[in-house]
């Protein structure tokens, strides 16, 4: 493979690991390995940051999966849908 190509693999393959890691921070809420989760989560939602920002500079035309893929991660890190969210109603 040549260089192109294993840069393209690994945007992708972290992508995949931001959206995952974003799904996980959500389901190991108050359980063991929490704190494992969310440090590889920010680390991660700052390399997507980056990336976006890199991405824009660059004008690389998928820039735009970058940012959409932040901006899932914020969501996910920002609203909780539990239960405790029906007490102001």
């Amino acid at each position: 493979m040549d260089s192109v190509c294993s840069l393209q693999c690994a945007w992708f393959a972290l992508h995949l690991v931001g959206l995952s890691l974003a799904i996980l921070v959500r389901t190991t809420h108050r359980r063991r390995g929490e704190e494992a989760v969310q440090a590889a989560f920010l680390a991660t939602l700052s390399v997507m940051a980056l990336g976006t920002l890199a991405g824009r500079h660059f004008c690389w035309p998928l820039w735009g999966l970058s940012a959409g893929t932040l901006a899932v991660m914020v969501l996910a890190a920002v609203v909780d849908p539990g239960p405790a969210a029906q007490e102001y109603s």
